[in-house]
């Protein structure tokens, strides 16, 4: 029986069977080591872990949130996920929403207390 060659080298030797034309860039080198709490539990996302870094440390003011959401299911992932966290540091979102015609999004605000 005839040892097959590893996925590696069959895309080494034949890129365009795979569809890879030009070989790419897939890894980044770095100096030192990763920033802590990387890669610990699940993975969260680092656009809402942002705004909620934010939001604790400006608590029981508004904010406006800057990013375009298009449709009603990015607006309830966006509330739900921050809502989660709130709730596991024992805070309270409120939330308010509006649907912008000129610009066909969402303007969401919020505020953490």
């Amino acid at each position: 029986m005839a040892m097959r060659p590893s996925v590696e080298t069959q895309i080494e030797t034949n890129p365009r069977k795979f569809a890879i034309a030009e070989p790419t860039k897939l890894l980044t080198r770095i100096n030192g080591e990763p920033p802590i709490g990387n890669g610990k539990g699940r993975r969260r996302n680092p656009i809402i872990t942002n705004i909620y870094n934010e939001l604790i440390t400006n608590r029981n003011v508004w904010f406006h949130v800057n990013i375009p959401i298009t449709s009603k299911q990015q607006l309830a992932s966006i509330r739900m996920s921050l809502y989660a966290r709130a709730r596991k540091d024992n805070l309270t979102l409120s939330s308010s929403s509006l649907y912008s015609e000129n610009t066909k999004m969402f303007d969401l605000w919020i505020l953490l207390a």
